[in-house]
């Protein structure tokens, strides 16, 4: 059991993956807020979130030696928040085999590593494992296939472990955000621009005019996105409730419920004309 705060509420641990920036971030400090103790982790400790009831934890989640690490030093945990990710993009025909592995590495089984490293704490406190989505991992976007898969592949993770910690009713539970705010994207347009500068012709050839389509819609996809303190308060309900749903959809519904109404082949028209691809 946690310990009492000042509120007067009951105090847990919980150990939030990715916490620079971002969901992550906001989540870190939304539990830190109220009165939990938490445990950021982030590849470099000045990036964490100030707060009291923060504490820093060095955790790259590719890196076994840091998670061993790691798992001896949080003693108790009653809930782990798979938050960690990297989006990669630009076309499949001509993406850097390093970046898909890269992209695979850190969102899916760093992810698992991740779970495999803290579920002894978690089981001894029967606590809860909340796993990060998108709706990406519901939906595939043109451009994105990278970290479409990775998403989808964090869905079966999820699934996965919901049936099989059954028997120790420990509830992992997925959370789905629309678009929110994060530094993210600043970095994924970053490397696809180094990766297109090291391209051969023919990738410009057949996709330059895309992903300068592309480029543009990301910035303002970001201009327009919304406050991660939302996505950041439906973890805190999926941590803490008595009866978690197994998954929560936070901001706009309308991505995953038109691919659910329409054909695939209309779907694929209506994303490649949202990008404003010239597909």
């Amino acid at each position: 059991m946690g310990t009492r705060s000042e509120e007067g509420c009951i105090a847990l641990r919980y150990l939030v993956t990715g916490a620079s920036s971002g969901i992550g971030r906001a989540t870190a400090l939304r539990l830190a807020g109220r009165g939990h103790e938490v445990m950021a982790g982030v590849r470099h400790l000045g990036d964490a979130p100030t707060h009291p009831h923060v504490r820093p934890l060095l955790l790259d989640v590719t890196d076994a030696a840091q998670l061993a690490a790691a798992a001896k030093e949080v003693g108790r945990l009653d809930g782990l928040v798979n938050n960690a990710g990297v989006t990669y993009a630009g076309p499949l025909e001509h993406l850097p085999l390093e970046r898909l592995r890269e992209q695979l590495e850190i969102n899916v089984v760093g992810l698992v590593a991740a779970t495999q490293a803290f579920l002894p704490a978690i089981r001894a406190s029967r606590g809860r494992i909340v796993m990060m989505s998108s709706a990406a991992g519901r939906v595939t976007i043109p451009l994105h296939g990278a970290y479409s898969a990775s998403k989808q592949a964090v869905e079966a993770v999820a699934d996965a472990l919901r049936q099989e910690l059954r028997p120790w009713r420990l509830p992992v539970i997925v959370i789905t955000p629309g678009t929110f705010q994060s530094r993210n994207r600043a970095s994924t347009e970053a490397a696809a621009r180094a990766d297109w500068a090291a391209a051969h012709d023919a990738a410009e050839s057949h996709y330059g005019r895309a992903m300068d389509a592309l480029f543009m819609s990301n910035r303002k996809t970001e201009a327009a996105a919304g406050d991660p303190h939302r996505v950041a308060a439906a973890v805190e309900r999926a941590l803490t409730t008595a009866r978690p749903r197994t998954r929560y959809l936070v901001g706009s519904r309308a991505l995953i419920t038109t691919a659910r109404l329409l054909p695939t082949r209309t779907m694929d028209g209506l994303l490649i004309r949202s990008l404003g691809l010239p597909f």
